[in-house]
């Protein structure tokens, strides 16, 4: 097998590029292809881990927050889609009897959410194909500080350009946390050769154009390659690994 051709891909809010986000539908579609999921996860009211973007929102002029909310609640809300929102629970409970080659990403709000999260995964046994991913190096901190054992990924803000001279790489060692996820207009040959340098794997997310698939899973520096895109194409993406 080549080297592009073990580049993992994540569908991006379930399939978000074909089905509505984070709903069950597009989760179902993304896992049939043979992709793993991301989700965003939030807690209501009531304590319930969600699968949702946005953490305020707005339905026929009237704001609602996600945190101010139960899950019923929200799930009585009168959304143009009409999505029924799944809790994370429902979500592994759905795909539990699935092979070990199925992994998750979660992007979480707080420290609370990913508490929570790894207690969930840990009841599921998934913490070795789960992966929990933030911007904040100080809630990662906290989390790697709750458990030894959880997969954490460092997302690298959009506006930072410069992996080596802007990323605390010291700090994420320290941290265990071994991967790099950038925003794929940084996905440039200058920062994948310094994540790759300081023996960090590299993730890219919001890869969704042809040609940004194409760069992306074709870039190879000694012997390693990216390890995994995440994509609101999923089906698209698989066509052109498969091309290559």
């Amino acid at each position: 097998m080549s080297l592009i051709n073990k580049s993992y891909i994540f569908g991006h809010r379930g399939f978000m590029g074909k089905y509505i986000e984070n709903t069950m539908e597009g989760f179902k579609k993304a896992v049939s292809l043979g992709v793993g999921i991301e989700s965003d996860v939030q807690l209501t009211k009531d304590g319930q881990l969600v699968c949702f973007h946005d953490s305020s929102f707005k339905i026929e002029k009237k704001w609602y927050k996600v945190s101010k909310l139960t899950l019923e609640e929200m799930r009585d809300l009168p959304f143009p889609d009409k999505r029924i929102i799944p809790t994370v629970y429902e979500l592994l409970q759905t795909f539990k009897e699935r092979n070990s080659d199925l992994r998750y990403s979660f992007d979480i709000r707080s420290k609370a959410e990913g508490v929570k999260l790894i207690n969930l995964i840990s009841k599921f046994n998934l913490l070795d194909r789960v992966e929990i991913t933030d911007k904040r190096i100080s809630v990662l901190t906290n989390l790697r500080n709750y458990s030894k054992l959880v997969n954490l990924v460092y997302t690298v803000p959009e506006n930072l350009k410069h992996i080596k001279k802007e990323v605390e790489l010291g700090v994420l060692k320290d941290l265990k946390i071994n991967t790099l996820n950038i925003f794929s207009i940084r996905a440039n040959s200058r920062n994948l050769k310094d994540i790759i340098d300081n023996n960090f794997n590299c993730y890219v997310w919001n890869v969704n154009y042809k040609l940004r698939m194409k760069k992306v899973f074709s870039f190879s520096y000694k012997n390693e390659y990216i390890k995994a895109i995440y994509t609101d194409f999923p089906d698209r993406a698989l066509k052109i690994r498969r091309q290559l």
